[in-house]
């Protein structure tokens, strides 16, 4: 639970005391248990609860002071300014999310592994639905180094292991060799989140706790987003499966439209070719 702290109508920005049902607004608590977007990774979507009326919160955001903004609408009834909310975050959106930026730190390392350490991220997207990464490279990745990076990424999976994290100095993670991520911008104290042996990063985002909570990441493509920068596109967890039932779909329909069985469509493609 939190206190509303302010409203802002997000038709006229400025401070109202109240908000009636159907207005569109931005809501600030004295404490959220919303995370914010930041770093790439969508903010959380969920539901304020107060006395009399409730606010479907559709983006979380940070503002330039540090304050969390929750936007959405009054979905019902009114809320106002000292009211007490109760917080409601999509949990299983939030979990895919998690299972998707660990991932992202995870490819990360992978690429460094197969291409080198001149690989650096560019950008990123983190949602509950895929993510996307940029980094700088000099040249298209061949079939073998993608599948390396695949399997790199799927045996940390595998291998079930703990992430950790913790708050210390920005001056103790460099010297323990904690890497920047692109676009955040970090503080005297910082998180570092690590997988044991194998990856340090300073991220203030939302992880799994345990690497296998991933469940399968598969690269979906890899484009170039501009002079010298990649991008990798791939999907984990839910949206993994989602993938792998597409492409077995798309196999049923060939395979029935060839009148034959998955083993042998190639065998019939080349006959009629």
């Amino acid at each position: 639970k939190g206190k509303i702290v302010d409203i802002f109508p997000i038709a006229d920005p400025q401070p109202i005391k109240s908000a009636e049902d159907g207005t569109a607004v931005a809501v600030i608590l004295a404490n959220t248990a919303f995370h914010a977007e930041g770093g790439g990774q969508l903010g959380d979507i969920g539901t304020l609860v107060g006395p009399t009326g409730v606010v479907t919160v559709e983006n979380t955001k940070k503002l330039p002071d540090g304050s969390t903004v929750h936007l959405g609408v009054v979905a019902e009834g009114s809320i106002a300014v000292g009211e007490e909310v109760a917080f409601s975050v999509d949990i299983d959106r939030k979990k895919d999310i998690a299972r998707n930026h660990t991932a992202t730190h995870l490819l990360q390392a992978a690429l460094r592994t197969v291409l080198g350490d001149h690989v650096n991220q560019a950008g990123s997207y983190v949602g509950p639905d895929r993510l996307r990464f940029d980094f700088s490279h000099f040249a298209a990745m061949t079939p073998e180094e993608i599948k390396e990076v695949e399997d790199i990424v799927n045996r940390k999976i595998l291998d079930a292991a703990d992430v950790e994290f913790k708050e210390e100095s920005i001056d103790q993670a460099k010297a323990e060799g904690a890497m920047a991520l692109f676009g955040e911008k970090y503080g005297k104290v910082v998180r570092v989140v690590t997988v044991p042996g194998y990856k340090k990063e300073l991220c203030g985002g939302v992880h799994v706790n345990n690497t296998s909570h991933i469940g399968l990441f598969k690269i979906l493509s890899e484009t170039s987003s501009g002079a010298g920068i990649r991008r990798i596109e791939a999907v984990t967890g839910k949206g993994a499966l989602s993938y792998v039932r597409e492409q077995e779909a798309a196999l049923n329909d060939i395979a029935h439209v060839l009148k034959t069985r998955h083993g042998q469509i190639m065998e019939r493609l080349t006959a009629l070719q």
